[in-house]
């Protein structure tokens, strides 16, 4: 079943793609705004090569004549039914094409001079009426029967003087073509009219005798009626048909009865068979039984049919011992009653006959009906086959003088027309019937009309934005990045929490180093606030979370940071754990370096909520704990993947409301996918104008592979450089945006003291070849 369609659902499409063609073109003019450089080299260029071309090109000039052209017509004499509108729109084309015909413009070449033929003086003269036309044009007024004719030459004089001699030659062609051609026209008109009636006459005399050979009523193939002779093939085809039907179901009964007769079988089962074959009359008589016996038990059994369904009707509105349903019921039971007696007396007859007796009687009743319906077959085989051959002679016949009546037809029409004509060019012959009259002589061009300033200024700004726009869309389309928020989301299929604008550097580490608690009431403090909410209403029950990135630098140990402090502003307790061991970002910017952290609690032996319990480090701030990354283990992921882990955050779950994990980026290491499997999901910090589309994919990609829910995506640096702005992301949040990325170098040290500045941070994002190939990284990029 085909679904209904709904105008709702059409005019939601037609809003999509009205949105969807709005964004784009909102997109194409952000490329053209970053890249508008380019555009302004482009459309300079196109401007330069038009002025250019305008400054070098040959100049030509135009000159024109305009000729009225009318056709002479005696109206109270004319027997024409061609209206002057129409006759000027089917002669005016030829007018058209015959000023530039060969003849007109040899005879104009011959009355030039030597000076006129400027233009195609350098062709051979074999050539020099195709170099004529190539400068010529004839076009006719719209609505009118006026026709301009203008010819563009280098010379202005030369374009006047080849105008007059082209208007001049084809003046004198047309009076020499009038005066010659009406009195032979009229004789040629004339000898085909007379052959034309001869065929004619031939023509009907063939369809009179066509009629009188088939006796024609009139009918056709195309009318509702048909002929009686098709009629009667139609019948006689259709009983044939329903013959043949009955003698193929009265074989097959005779086979299936002379099978069972030969198998012994009973065949009181066959009755009812034999009676549908041959007529259950028949076969009652030949029982015994009267058929005025099998008429009252057919109209008993009509009967009984209709006081069932009265029955029914009526025990739906009123009781079973309702006078009428009790009557009615009662009547019923005795119908019934007759009709299986009626079956009994007609199966203890045929028991009577006894099975060979009584198969050797419905064989020999089988057998004399198949005969009948054999001789009938015949019959009406032998009628159809003479019909069918009449009725087929007929219809060839009938077409043959549908064909005669046509040719007559056409015949007539075209001699009426002839006619029309011959009397038309009687009565013109001693007149004219084209007149040319020039309104207007050509005069000496003094302006140029190619090149135009304002058509080449159209097209180099035409030629120069196409160029730029193409350009700007290629370069769009090569670039790896994503251009906005809406691409994003659409491509990655992952929903978009919050946009992160770029903060300031800080001087200062620790929690003063965190805009959401050196300035809670800040704008920038509201981003992450909405971050918290938005992961709340998204996902409720998300406790436990991991927060990566595709690369470092990303920024993402800053905004698990700023988001921990919300929650704990929140009065939630919350607990922040350094997971990332080879660059504890998390562990440097609070100045937690030292021998506890995460490393010792999974290294340990004894119980892990006690030993946890002797690591964690308050913050400073109320509600918020931190568990730092100890130092650098030989082995992170074997350490991670250690079962004291999950046990570590089973601890945590039971004392805090919040835990948040700093993990390694995702494509870095595996550290963050075995952390993910333990948690209620990954949290995603993403720069889309430094991280390229292939990277981002990938991280989805590879969470997606793991079954490890992500839970969605953060958008960090929006409002960043001028040159991002066309990336879509400019002018979201509130201004603010953040410099931290990864703070300390793989492989370093995490339990150094120095405290961490805008300049070390930038030294700290360069990995060495040799711990590349030790823990197999990929190399990260700076950040945009």
């Amino acid at each position: 079943m085909e679904p209904e369609y709904s105008p709702n659902i059409g005019a939601e499409v037609e809003y999509h793609s009205a949105a969807h063609f709005v964004h784009s073109l909102l997109r194409l003019l952000l490329a053209v705004r970053y890249r508008k450089n380019l555009v302004i080299a482009v459309m300079t260029t196109a401007v330069l090569l038009g002025g250019l071309y305008y400054a070098t090109a040959t100049r030509r000039y135009a000159s024109k004549a305009t000729l009225l052209i009318t056709q002479t017509r005696p109206d109270k004499l004319d027997t024409s039914i061609t209206t002057d509108e129409s006759l000027r729109q089917n002669t005016m084309p030829t007018f058209e094409n015959l000023i530039r015909s060969a003849k007109v413009l040899e005879k104009a070449i011959e009355n030039l001079s030597v000076s006129d033929r400027v233009d195609f003086a350098d062709m051979p003269r074999e050539c020099w009426i195709s170099g004529l036309k190539a400068n010529l044009s004839a076009k006719a007024i719209r609505a009118t029967s006026i026709l301009e004719v203008s010819y563009q030459s280098k010379d202005p004089q030369a374009a006047a003087n080849v105008v007059q001699a082209v208007v001049q030659s084809y003046l004198d062609f047309m009076d020499q073509m009038q005066r010659g051609t009406a009195g032979e026209l009229s004789r040629m008109l004339t000898q085909e009219r007379e052959t034309l009636a001869q065929k004619l006459s031939q023509k009907q005399e063939e369809l009179l005798q066509a009629r009188r050979t088939v006796a024609d009523l009139g009918f056709r193939s195309d009318q509702n009626t048909l002929h009686p002779m098709v009629q009667r093939a139609v019948y006689f085809n259709d009983a044939l048909i329903a013959v043949q039907k009955k003698r193929v179901e009265q074989e097959a009964l005779l086979a299936t009865l002379e099978r069972a007769v030969a198998q012994g079988e009973d065949l009181g089962q066959y009755l009812l068979t034999v009676g549908e074959a041959i007529g259950r009359e028949l076969l009652l008589a030949n029982l015994g039984l009267s058929g005025r016996d099998a008429y009252a038990q057919s109209a008993l059994e009509q009967q009984l049919v209709a006081d069932c369904a009265q029955l029914q009707a009526l025990q739906q509105h009123l009781g079973p011992r309702h006078p009428e349903v009790v009557a009615l019921t009662e009547k019923v039971h005795i119908a019934r009653q007759h009709l299986d007696s009626a079956q009994q007396r007609f199966m203890q007859r045929a028991a009577e006959l006894g099975n060979r007796e009584l198969g050797e009687w419905l064989l020999r009743l089988v057998r004399q009906r198949l005969a009948e319906s054999r001789k009938e077959e015949e019959y009406l085989l032998a009628c159809f086959e003479q019909t069918r051959a009449e009725a087929i002679n007929l219809s060839g016949q009938l077409a043959q003088i549908e064909m005669l009546e046509r040719d007559v037809k056409r015949l007539t029409e075209l001699n009426d027309v002839l006619l029309n004509q011959i009397a038309s060019l009687d009565l013109r012959q001693s007149n004219s019937d084209v007149r040319v009259a020039v309104i207007e002589e050509p005069k000496v061009p003094t302006t140029p009309v190619y090149p135009k300033l304002s058509l080449v200024a159209i097209l180099a700004f035409l030629a120069g934005g196409s160029v730029a726009v193409g350009l700007v869309m290629l370069l769009d389309a090569l670039d790896d990045r994503f251009r906005s928020a809406e691409e994003l989301q659409a491509r990655l299929d992952v929903p978009l929490l919050a946009m992160i604008h770029r903060l300031q550097p800080s001087a200062t580490t620790g929690l003063r180093a965190l805009t959401t608690f050196a300035a809670p009431n800040a704008a920038a403090s509201e981003n992450f606030r909405t971050l918290r909410t938005a992961i709340a209403l998204t996902h409720p029950d998300a406790r436990q979370l991991v927060v990566t990135s595709p690369e470092p630098g990303d920024g993402k140990t800053t905004i698990l940071a700023n988001l921990a402090v919300c929650y704990a502003q929140a009065d939630k307790r919350t607990l922040l754990i350094d997971a990332d061991f080879r660059r504890p970002g998390l562990t440097n910017l609070l100045e937690m370096r030292g021998p506890l952290g995460l490393s010792e609690v999974l290294r340990g032996t004894e119980d892990v909520g006690r030993i946890a319990a002797m690591h964690v480090r308050p913050s400073g701030m109320e509600r918020l704990d931190i568990l730092p990354s100890g130092p650098r283990p030989s082995d992170p992921t074997e350490l991670l993947d250690n079962p004291r882990f999950s046990q570590l955050l089973a601890w945590a779950a039971s004392l805090y409301d919040q835990i948040l994990v700093d993990g390694p980026p995702l494509l870095a290491t595996s550290d963050t996918a075995i952390i993910g499997r333990l948690v209620d999901g990954v949290l995603i910090v993403i720069q889309p104008a430094k991280n390229r589309r292939r990277l981002i994919t990938r991280v989805i990609e590879r969470l997606e592979l793991m079954k490890i829910p992500a839970l969605g995506l953060v958008i960090n640096h929006t409002g960043d450089e001028e040159g991002h702005a066309y990336y879509g992301y400019r002018g979201y949040g509130y201004g603010y945006g953040y410099g931290y990325g990864y703070e300390s170098t793989y492989g370093e040290d995490s339990s150094r003291e120095e405290p961490i500045t805008t300049e070390t941070r930038d030294e700290e994002d360069s990995v060495s070849d040799r711990e590349e190939q030790d823990i197999c990284l990929v190399r990260p990029r700076r950040a945009a």
